[in-house]
């Protein structure tokens, strides 16, 4: 007997009315027998073919559950760790909804599909559901299989060193900025490690640092990773003694060494506190300036100058003053050990003698080192470089310590920021943390470890050019722009070319970091950038998605945590 039907549907029923009729029947013939007999083996064929389409539904099923999974793992809201209550139900819901139109969209199927979305540390799980129809297995009852699907993304599984330069300057202290680049910093470092310090103090998976930056940057001298063999402590690099007379200073004096000479009390001297100055500026295989060639011993202009912010002459506005003037028989001041004439003049040469001369400096008392106060710290970085790490709380507690005070040299903090991450000296380690093991900062190129920095600044390049007389600007990691040509580390002395000269610096830098391979996020902030710096901001940053203006410390945060989210996603796999 054969079977014709125009629709699957349509013949189920003819087939049961014919098992009925054949079940009827009680003339008995070989044929019918036989054809009765068939019938398991027919079902058996039709559950084969049933499993068939089952397997080849289920493999198209969780292709489909893949891709909506990682396209909830990619998107900016499933960020919900600080999330609770109603809005954390109200996300999930969105985030669901999300999914499911994934799933339609990816595997056609006119039923409902049910979804069930969960969000975990670092894992987004999604499970998924519908009755699928059988064809043949249904004339034993069975008319749907319950179809499902799990996949899970892990995030962050390719690893992340990751270094934070934030602008810490004085302005940072109006309209509570500091205090709003401290949570949008916190902030990233939840979203990154999936939770806050006290869940998730470490994670094999990121290694963080942090470079606090003013007019130049402090090292942490007493930190895991700081050897004193960068620093030029004999002054064997010529721009450690420009502050000094040549004439008159002996051999001895230079920046490092002026330090040890100085009171912090009548009876303790001070010691170098971490900041340094730039290196010369050179062509080729000679140019120091602004980019991560190791200090060598074996090549003294390699090696840092400590920072040794110069007592400018008391009688007008030449920058940082700290030592008053007197006379050339007292002891401790700026003209001790000079001439009648040359106290009194006020020539751009005799003023030069009486900031360049060393002996105000031998055994004055000026007291210690505070926040607002000058000396010889003064415009740099109160706050310390913190060295890559898997300790989380030495990052965070380097936040906390941001304090806001100094002027603005972009270019120097990140030039800081990349000597943090570059697998070349003076950075070359990562501290270990818990049952994380000391190890070093991955090379360039590295497969597995993916580099990343992320810059804030709340303003311009600002030394005050032409404000400070023959100094022409104030102090910073680069010196003083009134310096001749053959020790000036802007590359010129024109008042109106400094802060170009500075902004080429800070642009130049952001190239030689993304040609090294490490994605740059920017972000200005607040009301006191302007248009133009914001454009070469954008095109410091690694392009679209990498740039944002701040305009309030929600925006920050905003940022800060899209930021986190953007890393975490370009790190994601599929596992089931």
């Amino acid at each position: 007997m054969a079977l014709q039907h125009s629709s699957l549907g349509s013949s189920k029923v003819g087939l049961k009315r014919l098992i009925s009729r054949f079940c009827k029947d009680s003339s008995a013939t070989v044929t019918q027998i036989f054809a009765l007999s068939s019938i398991p083996f027919f079902l058996a064929a039709g559950a084969a073919i049933d499993g068939a389409r089952i397997n080849d539904e289920h493999s198209k099923f969780m292709a489909a559950i893949d891709t909506a999974v990682i396209a909830v793992a990619a998107d900016d809201r499933a960020a919900v760790q600080s999330l609770e209550g109603e809005a954390l139900e109200a996300r999930m819901a969105e985030l669901e909804d999300l999914a499911a139109e994934y799933v339609k969209k990816n595997y056609n199927s006119s039923g409902d599909i049910a979804v069930d979305l969960e969000i975990t540390g670092q894992k987004v799980k999604l499970d998924a559901s519908f009755q699928f129809p059988t064809t043949i297995m249904s004339l034993v009852g069975i008319d749907e299989i319950n179809m499902n699907a799990s996949s899970t993304v892990q995030k962050a599984m390719r690893p992340i060193e990751l270094v934070m330069v934030m602008d810490t300057t004085g302005s940072m202290a109006s309209s509570g900025k500091i205090d709003g680049a401290k949570t949008a910093a916190h902030s990233l470092l939840n979203t990154l490690y999936g939770g806050s310090l006290g869940s998730e103090p470490r994670s094999e998976f990121l290694r963080t640092a942090l470079v606090p930056f003013a007019a130049a940057v402090r090292l942490d001298t007493a930190s895991h990773d700081f050897d004193l063999n960068w620093i030029d402590t004999a002054g064997a690099n010529y721009l450690s003694k420009i502050n000094f007379d040549a004439a008159s200073a002996p051999a001895a004096w230079n920046n490092y060494y002026a330090w040890g000479r100085l009171k912090r009390t009548s009876t303790a001297f001070h010691t170098w506190n971490g900041c340094v100055e730039a290196r010369a500026r050179g062509t080729g295989s000679t140019d120091y300036h602004n980019n991560d060639a190791a200090p060598s011993t074996a090549q003294p202009n390699t090696l840092f100058p400590a920072y040794f912010a110069v007592d400018t002459p008391s009688e007008g506005s030449f920058g940082y003053n700290y030592i008053s003037k007197g006379s050339p028989t007292s002891v401790n001041t700026e003209c001790y050990g000079l001439t009648t004439t040359q106290c009194d003049s006020t020539s751009t040469t005799n003023r030069r003698l009486k900031q360049e001369n060393y002996r105000k400096y031998d055994g004055r008392n000026i007291g210690a080192e505070s926040t607002g106060s000058n000396g010889p710290w003064s415009g740099c970085a109160v706050s310390k470089i913190v060295p890559m790490t898997y300790d989380r709380a030495k990052v965070e507690a380097g936040i906390d310590l941001m304090t806001a005070s100094g002027p603005t040299n972009i270019g120097e903090g990140l030039a800081w920021g990349w000597r943090a991450i570059s697998p070349t000296q003076p950075f070359t380690k990562v501290e270990g943390s818990g049952s994380l093991p000391n190890t070093t900062i991955s090379p360039y190129g590295d497969p597995r470890w993916q580099k990343v920095i992320v810059l804030m600044t709340d303003g311009d390049n600002d030394l005050s050019p032409g404000s400070y007389g023959f100094n022409n600007t104030i102090y910073s990691a680069n010196g003083l722009a009134g310096e001749s040509l053959t020790y000036n580390r802007f590359g010129t002395t024109n008042s109106s070319e400094v802060e170009t000269a500075m902004d080429n610096d800070m642009l130049s830098v952001c190239t030689k970091v993304k040609d090294a391979g490490i994605a740059l996020y920017v972000a200005s902030f607040g009301s006191g950038v302007s248009t133009a710096t914001r454009t070469r901001l954008q095109s410091c940053s690694s392009g679209t998605g990498y740039y944002q203006h701040a305009s309030a410390p929600s925006d920050l945060a905003a940022f800060f945590n899209h930021i986190g989210q953007d890393v975490i996603n370009k790190s994601i796999y599929v596992s089931k």
